[in-house]
């Protein structure tokens, strides 16, 4: 096994050495999947949703009935985007010269691709012809009845699925219900970053897709799991932490996943072989300098009220009671009718999440190193 020159992995997923935890989560989803159960996955932005994904299907890799399909719509902005992400992950799913994927490939052609590559992986990019609506309801038809058809046993994780209630199509939630309640060998795994819209698909008792699904919600890793990970990746190269540096990370991360891995990242670089917590404050300093700018061109972005309200949230760390009179005259952000047409709009912004899947609702800023920076302001 190749042995990484950083051991923190802020994006994708290399393999279970570099991958902290989750086994809990790991050992549900896989039970299933092996029920062939289709499941609704929320999770946060950068809290570690993907990466479990690609978790689950790496370790359903020596499964040979078991194909494992990725297919990410975030991007996607209508109906036929949406096929054509379908198509081509299908299509490179499968390996070319297998008996299955000289099918796949025949298949699809018989739908008149037209195949580009991209410029900087080479992986091919499929466009089908499904212009008309009625072409689009066939090319789903011909898609998954082909796949289901097959002797294998199929799983699509498609993830940022909140993504299609902002498609201009009315139908599609409908649709997609419909070719996936006539499918027998293939389950799905919905995957979303968005609360409310993906509470607003699954569980409105109007929708299409209202109990279809077993839900799971991912919370943050256990701190006790997440220093034992840290600890162990730093002396895998021969490096040693203080505890009460692991402890700083984890605090001061919150444990949301990516804000973790990317600051032990920069601590791995930044450091020699013994790492105090002095060191760590000083590369948190460092850290929260060196992402100035892209924090000034937030507050571009924002009117004067609104930077006021993000401020007043981050220094509150976790906000649950917007609308009390001692946190509007404390931070002087205007009045209760202000203040939640601005956490609205920070919300739709992704400058701040709303949590309302716990006892007691809070906003945060999304951004935890943002969030540091405001405090200092």
């Amino acid at each position: 096994m190749k042995k990484l020159y950083n051991p923190f992995i802020e994006t994708g997923y290399i393999n279970p050495t570099y991958f902290c935890d989750r086994e809990n989560e790991a050992h549900q989803l896989i039970d299933y999947i092996h029920n062939q159960t289709n499941v609704t996955l929320f999770a946060f932005r950068r809290l570690g949703k993907t990466g479990l994904i690609k978790h689950v299907f790496y370790q359903l890799k020596k499964e040979k009935n078991i194909v494992c399909i990725y297919v990410d719509v975030f991007d996607t902005t209508n109906k036929i985007d949406f096929i054509n992400r379908l198509a081509t992950s299908i299509y490179n799913a499968f390996p070319v010269k297998s008996s299955l994927g000289k099918k796949i490939i025949t298949a699809i052609q018989s739908l008149r691709p037209v195949i580009s590559f991209d410029e900087l992986t080479g992986m091919p990019n499929i466009s089908l012809d499904s212009s008309l609506a009625v072409h689009q309801q066939n090319t789903l038809t011909s898609l998954f009845s082909f796949i289901d058809n097959q002797n294998i046993q199929v799983v699509f994780a498609i993830d940022e699925f909140q993504q299609i209630l902002s498609y201009p199509e009315k139908n599609i939630e409908a649709s997609l219900r419909t070719h996936i309640q006539a499918l027998k060998n293939t389950s799905f795994i919905f995957c979303g970053s968005d609360q409310t819209k993906m509470h607003q698909i699954f569980n409105d008792a109007k929708r299409p897709f209202f109990a279809s699904c077993s839900y799971m919600h991912l919370n943050t890793i256990e701190e006790k799991k997440y220093s034992k990970f840290i600890t162990k990746m730093f002396r895998k190269y021969d490096k040693n932490i203080a505890p009460d540096a692991v402890k700083f990370i984890c605090d001061w991360t919150m444990l949301h996943t990516f804000y973790t891995q990317k600051f032990s990242k920069e601590i791995f670089v930044g450091s020699e072989q013994n790492i105090s917590l002095k060191n760590i404050k000083i590369i948190a300093a460092k850290l929260l300098q060196t992402q100035e700018g892209k924090f000034y061109q937030y507050r571009s972005l924002l009117t004067a009220q609104q930077w006021q309200l993000l401020k007043a949230v981050a220094k509150e760390g976790r906000l649950t009671q917007p609308n009390s009179q001692n946190f509007i005259s404390k931070y002087k952000v205007g009045n209760a009718s202000a203040v939640r047409k601005g956490l609205d709009s920070l919300q739709k912004k992704e400058m701040i999440l709303h949590n309302i899947g716990v006892e007691k609702p809070y906003y945060e800023v999304y951004d935890k190193f943002l969030m540091h920076w405001l405090q200092s302001k």
